[in-house]
């Protein structure tokens, strides 16, 4: 009968050559969805290549630098100055194993030495651990400061506007405290915004 024929692993009623018939059939299954997976990955590879639809999540930080004795961050070599004190601070709140989770993404995107403000790229798993070790920054070049996050973004153009406003409030209050020259406030806005359009990217 139909029953009498039919496969049965369960029992051992199966002949040899209908258990090789059904591991050939898993085979070949296998076979398939292996196929299948490979061209999935070289499609996602060719599309990282090509700037496509892959894509690094990161976060992007405006950041306040002031100084306690009230002048200006130093010009030469600001962005690496602000960067090595970062990673200072990373090491010394999260150890050497919380900086090498930071270090792939982090980088310094901007800086004003004027008005001290910043914008901090860093991954976003890592952001957390980013804004505390801001936080925690007490100096900078060996001279005392403080650092603030005012604003965190997960786009470029977010970043860029919010980096923008923070500037020319930061520059108005120098302006009122006899820092700065009104006329050389709005001079050193619009030169900024252009800077930070070319400087604040991916």
């Amino acid at each position: 009968s139909a029953n009498d024929s039919a496969p049965c692993f369960r029992t051992g009623a199966c002949d040899d050559s209908a258990r090789t018939r059904a591991r050939v059939t898993m085979r070949r299954r296998g076979d398939a969805v292996a196929v299948r997976r490979r061209r999935r990955a070289h499609a996602s590879v060719a599309r990282a290549r090509r700037g496509g639809m892959v894509r690094f999540k990161n976060r992007y930080l405006v950041v306040e630098i002031a100084h306690n004795d009230g002048r200006a961050m130093e010009e030469r070599g600001k962005e690496r100055a602000v960067l090595d004190t970062l990673r200072e601070s990373l090491r010394d709140n999260f150890g050497d194993v919380g900086l090498g989770r930071a270090l792939g993404a982090l980088s310094v995107r901007y800086v004003d030495a004027v008005t001290g403000v910043c914008v901090v790229r860093c991954g976003r798993e890592v952001a957390r651990e980013v804004r505390g070790a801001i936080a925690t920054v007490e100096e900078v070049r060996g001279r005392r400061a403080a650092a603030a996050v005012t604003h965190c973004g997960g786009t470029v153009r977010s970043t860029r506007e919010a980096c923008a406003r923070r500037l020319e409030t930061r520059a108005l209050e120098l302006v009122a405290r006899g820092r700065l020259k009104a006329e050389q406030a709005e001079a050193l806005v619009e030169t900024q915004r252009q800077v930070i359009q070319s400087a604040v990217y991916n």
